[in-house]
């Protein structure tokens, strides 16, 4: 007989507050599968894969109405996204190894066995909200109350696909950038890199026509450093390469125009 699980048992075992388990149940996100003769909720282990990934979703910065929309697509297909999950998280690499850890085992021996390992299931969801709220904290550290209003309603409007086009696009982007900082700026290669930077920054100031004081704060804290140290954000490093590439384009003496 399959096991069922007690709100707080979820919870516990998830890191997931029980207050947050309510919303998802109220605005039909998580759904338990079934109710004690008390009206209690009790989760199915089945309930477990997808809180894992609402908040994979949610981490990669998906609205909670966008994973909705997604996880009910009727092609939606779990262990393709997962895989692309699991790209994703890998690229983010530092504080997310033991993330992207724990989705491949999930992965893995879903394959090989063709059945779900629900204590898997578990820790990836452990692991995924820790990462989750000290993302959000970090968030925080930078970004007024106002500010992080108007990043939420941004989700919302830009489609789900765009979205991850983009990220996808400075995933790979950064990764070449990054492996060919030694070239010389002013050979095609270089130029070539400088070239995409250059169009995917501008897929991305398009989103924020909308909220231009926004987006100078983003620039403003470039500016300043603060995004040095987060993993999948362009580095020092990163930004002063494409500006020798722009530089060498465009006749200027080192130190020119920034690059984003």
């Amino acid at each position: 007989m399959e096991r069922m699980y007690r709100v707080g048992e979820i919870a516990a075992l998830t890191r997931v507050s029980v207050r947050t388990l309510h919303h998802y149940d109220r605005i039909g996100l998580l759904r338990p599968s079934a109710y004690s003769e008390g009206r209690q909720r009790r989760y199915a282990e089945q309930d477990l894969l997808r809180l894992q990934q609402i908040l994979t979703l949610r981490y990669l910065g998906f609205s909670l109405k966008q994973i909705g929309d997604l996880l009910g697509r009727p092609d939606f297909d779990l262990v393709a996204s997962m895989r692309t999950q699991r790209v994703a998280l890998r690229d983010r690499v530092a504080e997310l190894h033991r993330i992207g850890a724990a989705l491949s085992k999930l992965v893995d021996h879903r394959l090989a066995t063709g059945r779900w390992e629900w204590e898997l299931v578990v820790a990836a969801s452990a692991s995924v909200q820790d990462g989750l709220a000290q993302k959000e904290d970090n968030m925080d550290e930078y970004y007024t109350p106002e500010q992080m209003k108007q990043f939420g309603e941004l989700r919302e409007q830009v489609p789900t696909e765009e979205r991850m086009s983009i990220e996808q696009g400075w995933t790979r982007l950064l990764t070449e950038v990054r492996a060919n900082r030694h070239l010389d700026p002013a050979s095609p290669e270089a130029q070539a890199l400088a070239d995409r930077w250059e169009q995917l920054s501008q897929a991305v100031a398009r989103g924020f026509q909308s909220k231009p004081e926004l987006w100078n704060a983003i620039g403003e804290n470039y500016r300043r450093g603060n995004f040095a140290h987060v993993e999948g954000a362009p580095s020092p490093e990163d930004v002063a390469f494409i500006s020798k590439v722009n530089d060498a384009r465009h006749g200027n003496a080192p130190g020119g125009p920034d690059a984003i």
